[in-house]
């Protein structure tokens, strides 16, 4: 599921080929990624988890984990 925007979170146009040093990954799938200009760690993060969101429909949105971790099952 790629992002279908035709802009970054800057208003540039997105860029389906990563120049060097930035996430290739994030942008075949967003076309841009926290290393372009004027984009921030916490806006490529966002995208990240909105896209796993869209993902996981069957799913509520929350953020809390789907299960208790070890030390709550063992102390709790």
């Amino acid at each position: 599921m790629a992002d279908t925007t035709d802009t970054i979170p800057t208003g540039r146009p997105v860029v389906r080929q990563a120049p060097p040093e930035h996430s290739l990954i994030a942008h075949q799938v967003h076309g841009w990624c926290s290393k372009c200009p004027g984009v921030e760690l916490w806006e490529e993060l966002h995208a990240w988890r909105q896209r796993e969101r869209g993902l996981l429909k069957d799913q509520p949105a929350t953020d809390q984990a789907p299960h208790p971790s070890r030390e709550v099952e063992r102390h709790g």
